[in-house]
């Protein structure tokens, strides 16, 4: 039993004496003398300068640590730096380092890094020359002798934020927090795993998961990767999506697989868009919107393809395919838009969206919409055009009939307090200055037909030309017989506005149209008319003889 507690206590002995010894060596040894060596070796490798604070080494985690580091930017973008951090841990084999004062680098973790993300005008990124080629530098015999192998198997930055903005600024950065990313056996030479996490202002996030590399010798931004990437709750505004000039806004959720060789990249995935609106005088629609697409772009370019998209706003379906081409801040477009016979009532709640408005107190309901549009020109300054046709609508709340009461009084025609749409077509173009709509022609249950053009300005101002032509056949038709039976210039007038149709200007505004006949214009016309029959007729001539005509 004696023996037995004296080995154990040769051997606690031994063990306090190796750590004794161990926590002796880790005082004694001045890590702040490598600090000159290791900034020069990783400057070396990333191709711009690297500073380090203080060092100090740590025996029991196996770090180096050092305060305030910093990574510079490339000069084109900046003289601040790309990276300031609260301090570094860099991971580092003991023994190797104690026995033969090298460094076998085999992690980093950054605390409370802050990074600056710009881009420029002509699409490169101030993070693309990071370890490139031209800015690398040969290892020399000196750090090849104090870190014999340089490679890094982890690196974590922890609670970092990310700023991102432009070169030349336009409009304030966007600042990303609580930046959380995850790489592993990271390598110049070699794909590697990695994640991202991190907030995105007005409380959304972001989430990223995948494998990158080997890292682009020439442009760090065009190494290849497959990724799976998240947004929840994105503010496409506040999160730098798209530019408030745009008019654009709206809350984005995200899930997309982006797959890049290094040269082309593909997006396939969906969107789902939260009180969208897509007009400056738009308002966000209640409806959510939907969105499936497969898109292709190329990174050196930055012009992409629309392989496939579909837009489905409840069980309203829009095709979009076509093109985009980006070039510095600016990116145009050449989509078209193909949706056929959908249901109005799925888009009433979206047409605010798009700055339709309607007569105060009227409504859309049943029917239903088709359209081709292309959508060309500059996102901030697009202009939208091709033919639209409503089939069977009804604008509820809004009388027709009594808009136009002089016609209502001298015909009998009546819509009712509904106005029934039976069919509407015409050719769109939608630009910045507003809207214009020619060969416009439409068919009204208890009116007829009216046919013309117009427009309606940026803050909806109305100008319109039309022809309304009677229904021969409606209740309109009714009034029209009756009328046409009385003599002189009133039977002649109604019967007038049945053939060659009403003149009618419409002005006001979208939300309070008014519609004004040119009556005097017809009924000159068919006072005109009215005295060449008399004159051609020999019983007209006695009759106009008798009336002193």
């Amino acid at each position: 039993m004696v023996q037995i507690k004296r080995s154990w206590a040769i051997i606690a002995g031994i063990v306090l004496l190796v750590l004794i010894g161990f926590f002796a060596v880790g005082h004694l040894l001045d890590a702040d003398t490598y600090r000159g060596r290791i900034e020069k070796a990783l400057s070396d490798s990333l191709g711009r300068p690297v500073q380090l604070g203080h060092l100090d080494f740590s025996l029991f985690s196996g770090s180096l640590n050092a305060e305030s580091p910093a990574i510079a930017d490339d000069p084109a973008f900046s003289n601040q730096p790309f990276l300031t951090a609260k301090s570094v841990h860099i991971g580092v084999e003991v023994l190797p380092l104690l026995l033969h004062r090298q460094i076998h680098i085999n992690g980093f973790t950054i605390d409370q890094p802050k990074i600056a993300l710009i881009r420029a005008e002509n699409g490169t990124w101030n993070y693309s020359s990071i370890g490139s080629e031209g800015k690398r530098k040969a290892p020399t015999a000196e750090t090849n002798d104090l870190i014999p192998n340089l490679t890094v198997g982890k690196i974590d930055i922890k609670d970092g934020s990310v700023t991102m903005g432009t070169l030349p600024q336009q409009g304030q950065p966007h600042i990303y927090s609580d930046l959380n990313v995850s790489v592993q056996n990271f390598s110049f030479t070699n794909a590697f795993p990695f994640t991202v996490s991190g907030k995105l202002p007005e409380g959304g996030s972001i989430a990223i998961t995948g494998n990158a590399g080997p890292i682009n010798q020439h442009d760090a931004s065009l190494t290849p990767l497959t990724a799976q990437v998240g947004l929840k709750h994105a503010d496409l505004v506040s999160a730098g999506l798209v530019q408030p000039s745009q008019g654009i806004s709206g809350i984005a959720d995200l899930d997309t697989k982006v797959t890049s060789n290094g040269q082309t990249a593909q997006a396939d995935g969906k969107l789902h868009l939260a009180q969208l609106k897509l007009a400056k005088n738009g308002t966000p629609s209640s409806q959510p919107v939907d969105l499936q697409f497969n898109v292709n772009q190329d990174l050196q370019s930055l012009s992409g393809k629309i392989n496939s998209a579909t837009m489905q706003v409840s069980k309203a379906a829009l095709a979009l395919a076509g093109t985009y081409t980006t070039r510095g801040n600016t990116t145009t477009t050449q989509i078209n838009v193909d949706g056929k016979n959908m249901p109005i009532d799925d888009l009433v709640a979206f047409l605010p969206s798009l700055g339709v408005q309607l007569p105060s107190g009227s409504r859309l309901q049943g029917g239903t919409l088709t359209l081709s549009l292309d959508v060309a020109g500059p996102t901030t300054a697009p202009v939208i055009s091709g033919p639209i046709r409503i089939a069977n609508t009804q604008l509820a709340g809004f009388d027709l009939g009594q808009k136009l009461a002089s016609i209502q009084a001298l015909t009998g025609a009546k819509t009712g307090s509904n106005t029934t749409i039976q069919a509407l077509s015409t050719n769109l173009r939608y630009s910045t200055e507003g809207v214009q709509t020619n060969n416009l022609a439409a068919i009204v249950a208890g009116l007829g037909s009216a046919s013309g053009s117009g427009s309606i300005s940026a803050n909806n101002a109305l100008n319109y030309r039309l022809l309304i032509k009677l229904d021969s056949t409606g209740i309109g038709g009714l009034a029209t017989q009756a009328a046409s039976l009385l003599p002189g210039v009133f039977g002649s007038t109604v019967s007038q506005a049945t053939a060659n149709g009403i003149p009618v200007t419409i002005s006001g505004t979208t939300a309070s149209p008014t519609f004004t006949p040119d009556m005097s214009k017809l009924v000159r016309g068919s006072t005109q008319q009215q005295q060449q029959n008399l004159q051609s007729n020999p019983l007209g001539k006695a009759l106009s003889g008798l009336f002193h005509r």
